[in-house]
Order: C-alpha cells, then sequence, then structure tokens
C-alpha cells in the first residue's frame, strides 16, 4: 500500500500544477488605435507589416509582448478621433491610443474618459521622462495631472532639398533669413525650375501641410508670443500679424489659378518630385516624418540624397532658434495592469531603442537623455534641432476640433483663389467666436532642455 501511495505522488502533484495553471488568470489581450497605416509591400504578411507606416510601431509592440507575454491588437486608422470617439459611445473603447491631436487630449479629460497616469509614469524613476508629460487639470479639479505620454516627436520647422539635384539648382548655401529664401525661391524659377513641392491631399484631413507653412510663418515672424495666443484663441484671426503669414506664404510659392495641382496631390507624393531624373521640384517643408516617404517601402534603403535647412528668421540676423513640432501622445482609456505595464514601457529607453532600429534611427522623442544614440549624419541632425532651439507645438493640433477642420478647408480655398482671403479669415473669426473657450488647448512652448 505504501509503494503504491507514493507511486500516486507525483500524479497528484502533476494534477495539482495543472490546477494551478488553469486557475491563473491569462493577461488581457490589449486594443491599440493610431494613425499608422500597416498597408505595406511585400510577398508576405511579415514583408507588408515591416514596411508599412506603421512598421516601426508594431516593432515596438513586438518587443513589448515578448518581454511581458501580453498581446496587443493593433488597429491603424487615419481618423483617429472618429474610431476612438465610436468606441467610447458604444462603451468599448481601446485600452490604449495614439492620439495625434494634442486637443483630442484635453477632450477626453473634460468627458473623463482618459484615466490619469501620475502613478504610472514617475519622472523620478526614468532620466528625461518630465519632456515627454502631458498634464491637464480635470473637471473640478484643483491641480494638473500627467494624461498624456508624447512617444514621438517631429521636426517640422524643415525644409528638404535634394543635395545633387542633377542639371539644376543646389542649395550651396542654406539661407539664414526669409529674404534669402524667397531669393532662392526665385533664382529656381529663373532657371526654370518650380521651387516648392506641394501636396495638401491627407484624407480625412487635406489641408493641413498649409497649415504648417502658415503656423511656422507666423511664429517666425511675429515669435511664440502672438504664436502662442493665436494658438490659444486669443488673436484674431484678421489680426494684422495672421493675415500677413497667409499673404507672406502666398506670395513665396504662388497661390492661384495655377495651383491645382497641390490641390490633388497627397503630402506624401510631392516631395518625391524631387528625386527623378530631371526634378519636377525642388523645395519641400515637411516634417521629419517625410524623410521615411522619400525611403519608400523599404525601411532598410539608405535615405536618398537628401538634407534640411530650418525655416529661416525674419530678422535680418537669426535670433535664437524657434521650432514647430508635432507629437503622437499616448492616452490610457482602459484601466488595467497590462494597460499600465505597456504605457510603461513605451516611455523606457528598450522602446525608443526598438523604435529607432525599425525606423532607421528616423524616430524621436521630447527625451533628451536619447540624442547622442543618434548615428552622425541625417538623424543626429534632427535630434538636435529638438534640443538646440524653443519648441512649439503644432498650433492647429491644440485647436478645438471644429477651428481645426475650419482652418483645413480655408488653405485649399486660398491657395486656389487668393482672392478669398479676407472673407476666409472673418469666417474663421466666426468660428472662434462660437467656440467656447475651455475647448482650447494652449500649451506652453517648451525651452531647451539644460
Amino acid at each position: 500500500m505504501r509503494r503504491g501511495a507514493l507511486a500516486l505522488i507525483p500524479v497528484l502533484l502533476a494534477g495539482a500544477g495543472l490546477a494551478a495553471c488553469a486557475d491563473s488568470p491569462q493577461p488581457r489581450t490589449l486594443s491599440v488605435v493610431a494613425s499608422w497605416s500597416t498597408d505595406g509591400e511585400g510577398d508576405t504578411e511579415q514583408e507588408r507589416r515591416r514596411s508599412s507606416e506603421a512598421g516601426p510601431f508594431l516593432a515596438v509592440l513586438d518587443a513589448f509582448t515578448k518581454e511581458s507575454k501580453i498581446r496587443v491588437n493593433y488597429q491603424g486608422t487615419r481618423d483617429v478621433s472618429q474610431v476612438l470617439r465610436s468606441g467610447i459611445d458604444r462603451g468599448r473603447p481601446p485600452d490604449v491610443a495614439v492620439l495625434p491631436r494634442l486637443n483630442d487630449l484635453k477632450t477626453y479629460v473634460q468627458s473623463g474618459d482618459l484615466y490619469p497616469l501620475d502613478d504610472v509614469l514617475v519622472p523620478a524613476e526614468q532620466p528625461g521622462l518630465a519632456r515627454q508629460l502631458l498634464q491637464l487639470t480635470p473637471p473640478r479639479g484643483t491641480h494638473a495631472r500627467v494624461y498624456g505620454l508624447s512617444v514621438a516627436v517631429h521636426a517640422k520647422s524643415l525644409v528638404w532639398y535634394r543635395a545633387d539635384a542633377p542639371g539644376g539648382p543646389t542649395v550651396r548655401r542654406p539661407p539664414a533669413t526669409w529674404a534669402e529664401l524667397v531669393a532662392l525661391t526665385r533664382d529656381i524659377e529663373a532657371r526654370g525650375g518650380v521651387p516648392w513641392c506641394l501636396g495638401m491631399g491627407a484624407q480625412p484631413q487635406s489641408g493641413w501641410p498649409g497649415t504648417d507653412w502658415i503656423e511656422d510663418i507666423l511664429l517666425h515672424r511675429s515669435g511664440q508670443t502672438v504664436y502662442q495666443r493665436w494658438a490659444a484663441g486669443h488673436q484674431a484671426w484678421s489680426s494684422r500679424e495672421v493675415r500677413e503669414a497667409w499673404q507672406e506664404w502666398g506670395a513665396l510659392v504662388g497661390v492661384g489659378p495655377g495651383s491645382r495641382t497641390p490641390l490633388l496631390t497627397n503630402f506624401d507624393v510631392a516631395g518625391r518630385g524631387m528625386f527623378g531624373k530631371a526634378p519636377s521640384c525642388f523645395l519641400d517643408h515637411q516634417g521629419s516624418f517625410i524623410v521615411r516617404s522619400y525611403q519608400g517601402s523599404d525601411p532598410d534603403r539608405p535615405p536618398p540624397a537628401v538634407d534640411f535647412f530650418p525655416s529661416p528668421a525674419f530678422g535680418p540676423t537669426p535670433g535664437v532658434p524657434v521650432r514647430e513640432i508635432s507629437e503622437d501622445v499616448v492616452g490610457m482609456f482602459e484601466d488595467s495592469p497590462e494597460a499600465r505595464k505597456l504605457i510603461h514601457f513605451l516611455a523606457g529607453e528598450q522602446a525608443r531603442q526598438a523604435w529607432r532600429e525599425a525606423s532607421g534611427d528616423l524616430a524621436f522623442t521630447l527625451n533628451a537623455e536619447a540624442g547622442p544614440a543618434y548615428p552622425d549624419g541625417l538623424p543626429r541632425r534632427i535630434a538636435q534641432t529638438l534640443t538646440t532651439g524653443t519648441l512649439c507645438r503644432d498650433a492647429s493640433d491644440m485647436m478645438p476640433a471644429a477651428m481645426t477642420a475650419a482652418f483645413h478647408s480655408a488653405v485649399l480655398q486660398y491657395l486656389d483663389d487668393p482672392s478669398l482671403l479676407g472673407t476666409l479669415l472673418t469666417e474663421l473669426d466666426i468660428v472662434r467666436s462660437q467656440t467656447g473657450q475651455d475647448e482650447w488647448l494652449g500649451l506652453p512652448c517648451l525651452s531647451p532642455p539644460s
């Protein structure tokens, strides 16, 4: 009997182990929504996934799953706001969303749909993290709390050009002032070239490349105080400063009936005209993310012979550098241990490294500690633009949705018919006056890291 009883012990222990495994809860599968498309090229699903716009972020999610054993379902959509609102209204929001529009953060804080992250993201635990955190005061709150983590930042005050343009003008000495940029534009025209690569298409938000132009000109022409007032709804669209920013853009790029092509061209296609045997354009005003479009669908393909110079100052001598940026910000819409682990992971160096490697060192954050990790050349220079000047967030990203939509529409109409400017600015002021002040997000510009 004793021998038989002892023989049963391994079986009983194995059964107990199986029961324990059966009883242990499995991590929930997380749902994540962001704006990056998963449409890529290649013969296999892995190749298409890797070459897609979302490829670098998917590599980060894969690294998270490998470490945590928590699976993630990713949904890429151009209209994150609509998908997110639909999920919230149905009571089934994603666990985590990456918001390309900063004002959405405020909208969801006010509605109570976004969870604070104060106990998930602690700056004292991670060097350089503080600049990545977005704090807002909740309704009926007495102090600001952390609701967003900036996981990607894009330098926008940049003008790109092909360094080896055949048979055409080359930017031998980047313009240091606006007057020099105008002179370069006219020189290209005199040589028979088309100076600017213009593409306004970006469904469902066509027109935003033009808003970037106007924001950038206003920032450099009138300074960050006027820019911040305007971004927060305190500066009239019909004011002299804002009106002249539109006019400066129109005079530089040549708006009017001949501008039909930019209205029909996507923003990520326009700049490729620089790389033909006979370039169809020579300068592209775009954010740092555009380099991936220049590369095509192969993330391992080295960037073409492209370079950039910062948007120049309007004064006779350059002052302290000031640049416009945009951000992709993570928010938590379902509070769970798994969601918290993902957001904590996204704030760390392991996520930044995975993102850099998968993007060919063309992924950047506001974390100043990450700067030295970039190799010499284009990646290091882009990273330096984010640490050596004052950074002002994209104004239209901080405006209420109705104001931003009206801004996009006005850009398209002005590009087609500049004589409408006065009417368009009046209409924009009407939208501004009908928008509650509590709907605006007036985030301050960021000083260079100390």
